[in-house]
């Protein structure tokens, strides 16, 4: 059984939401209908108009083409990840993973020593990210891959020495962009870009609805880069659940960005995408309690369990005590198993929220509901983490990945 299996059939976004709820249904993380209720009726429609478009998307810069800012975007979703090493971001560079990202992004589109007429700077070509060393992502980085320990021998000597969270975060970086610029040259594409702008011109030849349109590119990228199957095989429930965060994200930027453009067809991610699950989402989820978890844990997935029974606005986490917290606290380290597991809950729970709205709609008379979507609601649960300076102390859950 493979760790990263794919869809058996091509409707991609149904066979992610069914995965999904099927693995939560089985490890009882269901959605928690009360809190659910209570949450949707203390929103405040300002506020969530206002943090539910704040999806990180704006840049300072100029691209001499289309396709080279389509290349900056994926670039971007490929490597809109490294959650799992926040904490040790903030403490090297004192912000996160995400901005980091955009910091490296910059810096390779900035400082590349030549340019290119496509996609505006060669260290973001197939063969400049092929080429990329090491150095260079600690350069634009700004980190050091090394970590000062005590000397083996010499008592009270402390040296340098290759290794920590940064050495583990550059590799994983440098390992990505490596392997998708070889996979891009083996099928004779001069960019991600250039791969994307031809299969969004045939996705618009085959004249799909936009459900079949998000399946076919959602399929296309996961079979094509391995770096963006977001997928795993859990052999406790014997499922298999996809998530796909980072297509995802970067079909909605796509959407956002072009999809107004005749020659593709980039499907109405508004209408056809569930969330874009990463580590910030099951975070809020578990907080404002939206997921009821079992009194007792399956074998293995105890630290999960425990993390999500207590981790809440109304078990340990309450407000007075996250505004006495330290910023940057980590979370409990989950297992492979664990970060799916309560992943796809949080997925599956998304569809739940959207449901209860529009009858909450309907019922309790805020109108404004109705129109809540699941990509509304991902990028407020997002940002709300950020901009509420009580909910950007709760713990998050920790796991090493190149996928959220």
């Amino acid at each position: 059984m493979s760790s990263s299996p794919l869809p058996s059939t091509p409707n991609y976004i149904a066979e992610t939401r069914q995965s999904c709820h099927d693995l939560s249904t089985a490890l009882g993380l269901t959605p928690n209908l009360a809190a659910i209720d209570a949450f949707l009726l203390s929103l405040d429609q300002p506020t969530f108009d206002r943090l539910r478009t704040q999806h990180g998307l704006a840049f300072p810069l100029r691209f001499p083409t289309p396709t080279a800012e389509i290349n900056f975007l994926a670039l971007l979703a490929l490597l809109n990840a490294f959650s799992g090493y926040r904490a040790a971001f903030h403490k090297a560079t004192g912000i996160g993973a995400y901005q980091n990202v955009v910091r490296l992004m910059m810096g390779l589109y900035i400082s590349s020593g030549e340019e290119d007429r496509v996609v505006g700077a060669s260290a973001l070509t197939a063969n400049g990210m092929v080429a990329l060393t090491e150095a260079k992502v600690v350069e634009l980085l700004g980190v050091s891959v090394h970590e000062e320990r005590e000397h083996e021998t010499l008592k009270g000597v402390t040296v340098g020495v290759r290794g920590g969270d940064m050495l583990d975060a550059v590799q994983l970086i440098l390992r990505t962009l490596q392997n998708v610029g070889k996979a891009l040259l083996a099928a004779g594409h001069p960019s991600l870009g250039a791969y994307l702008v031809h299969l969004l011109q045939d996705t618009k030849s085959r004249n799909l609805t936009d459900e079949k349109a998000a399946d076919h590119l959602v399929q296309q990228l996961a079979t094509t880069f391995a770096e963006f199957r977001d997928t795993h095989h859990l052999p406790g429930p014997n499922k298999d659940v996809f998530l796909f965060k980072r297509i995802f994200f970067l079909l909605h930027s796509l959407h956002l960005k072009f999809g107004a453009r005749e020659d593709f067809h980039i499907p109405d991610t508004m209408r056809v995408l569930p969330m874009f699950v990463d580590n910030v989402l099951p975070t809020m989820c578990v907080w404002y309690g939206l997921l009821s978890v079992p009194a007792t844990a399956p074998t293995g997935m105890e630290t999960l369990y425990d993390w999500m029974a207590s981790a809440h606005q109304h078990g340990e986490l309450d407000r007075a005590k996250l505004e006495g917290m330290q910023k940057n606290t980590e979370g409990p380290k989950l297992t492979v198993d664990e970060a799916y597991a309560v992943r796809a809950a949080t997925l599956n729970v998304g569809s739940v929220v959207v449901d209860r709205a529009r009858v909450l709609a309907k019922e309790q008379g805020r109108g404004w509901l109705e129109q809540l979507n699941e990509v509304d609601l991902d990028g407020y649960l997002w940002a709300v983490a950020k901009d509420d300076a009580a909910l950007r102390k709760v713990p998050r859950f920790r796991f090493d990945t190149v996928h959220f």
